[in-house]
């Protein structure tokens, strides 16, 4: 295949994600998912080189070294794989350069680190995606993990009838609307207890016409009983946890016909699984989210059907754009934030606040969120994560590792 006296260019495609760790290697492409791995040291200083930045994805090699072996097998692996070329320098004297892509985002952190203005870069404001207001925890429903559910999906969170509860001001809201009116917020979650009894709730469907098409309503299903202060402008997203009350998911079912709604079951073992399937087939429900919940008591099945293995990792294609991302952000988190009814803010309901509405503005709250880094930049960059070839592979870390208390929920490397 290369003449020895010949000298040539080995050079790697842009669109080809690599991961070097100490003794181990990880070549990706995004165009066809395929991969090569590696733990051989001297295919992997050839992998250094090329990464180097001066080299810009290209180096010159001999034929008599591209003829010996390890080099053969995995310049010929490489090449078939569309994860790069080998040229003849005779044909190309030129370094044949590669460009890879470059993430911004650190260049606002490190800039807001450095002015003291709090005005400095209002252009992150542009960063707030997503918007979860709790509004009132008032419920009769007393899921058994009512607590788990929300400190690991988004859901309902309520103080039962037995406290006092808490209620967010509706001037308030209007005040934090105000902010996000010209923003990129694309999603206004409206949470609580029972929502359709918040004290306000009428004045707050006039109030949230301009935003519409931005808002989903979050209500449990068996708090739509007998209440028929629905509207079809909104999107209801409704949890359902178990036990199931057949009647009063009947009533709700019926109730929502005519909206647009999508319907979220928590489950926390496989027999729950079951009868979701059930529910979904025999109600031909065709939008809906299935969300494990973890329990302190449920470890083996969150082991057997949540914890990732080799196998479920390349099952999908990644672009190189989400490798990336994964490495500089929290896609997870990113974007959102969570304002309680008592105005307090957070990037992630496990961490402190980072301000109260009342007080601080959506733009402070994000510069401190961009400065102290409680969840939107939190990544896969720690042990065992940072040992693993397959680190931005998975997805952002989330509540599920914060509630189980383990760094990763994987079956590839052990914490």
């Amino acid at each position: 295949m290369f003449e020895k006296d010949r000298n040539y260019w080995l050079y790697i495609s842009p669109h080809v994600y690599c991961n070097l760790k100490e003794r181990k290697a990880l070549l990706y492409n995004t165009h066809t998912g395929e991969r090569i791995e590696s733990a051989d040291d001297k295919i992997l200083s050839l992998l250094h080189l090329l990464h180097e930045k001066k080299n810009l994805g290209a180096i010159e090699c001999r034929g008599d070294l591209l003829e010996q072996e390890p080099y053969y097998s995995f310049v010929t692996k490489f090449c078939e794989k569309g994860m790069g070329n080998v040229v003849d320098k005779e044909k190309m004297p030129e370094r044949p350069i590669q460009l890879m892509p470059v993430l911004n985002l650190q260049r606002d952190v490190e800039k807001l680190q450095k002015e003291r203005d709090r005005h400095t870069g209002e252009e992150i404001l542009h960063y707030l995606l997503e918007l979860n207001v709790y509004l009132y925890t008032s419920c009769e429903q007393h899921c058994p993990f009512c607590n788990d559910y929300f400190r690991q999906s988004l859901c309902c969170t309520a103080k039962h009838s037995a406290q006092s509860p808490e209620t967010l001001d509706i001037s308030t809201l209007q005040n934090i609307l105000l902010q996000i009116r010209y923003g990129a917020v694309g999603k206004i979650n409206l949470l609580g207890g029972n929502i359709l009894e918040y004290p306000c709730y009428k004045k707050l469907l006039t109030l949230l016409a301009d935003f519409k098409d931005r808002v989903r309503i979050w209500n449990h299903y068996a708090n739509f009983i007998d209440n028929q202060i629905v509207t079809s402008d909104f999107l209801y997203e409704v949890p359902v946890t178990f036990p199931v009350d057949k009647n009063t998911w009947k009533y709700c079912i019926t109730l929502l016909k005519e909206t647009k709604v999508r319907y979220h079951f928590f489950i926390t073992r496989v027999e729950e699984y079951e009868e979701t399937s059930v529910l979904i087939e025999e109600y031909g429900i065709s939008n809906f989210a299935i969300h494990p919940v973890y329990t302190g008591a449920n470890h083996p099945f969150f082991e057997e059907y949540v914890y990732t293995c080799c196998e479920d990792i390349f099952r999908a294609k990644f672009s190189f754009r989400q490798l990336f991302v994964h490495q500089k952000l929290n896609t997870r988190f990113f974007g959102s934030l969570t304002i309680f009814p008592d105005g307090n803010v957070h990037a992630d309901t496990h961490n402190p606040a980072l301000g109260n509405i009342s007080t601080d503005t959506l733009l402070d709250i994000i510069n401190k969120e961009m400065l102290r880094n409680t969840a939107w930049r939190k990544i896969r960059d720690e042990k065992p994560c940072s040992d693993c070839l397959y680190q931005y592979l998975c997805p952002s870390p989330s509540n599920y590792e914060l509630a189980i208390g383990k760094p990763n929920l994987c079956h590839v490397i052990k914490s």
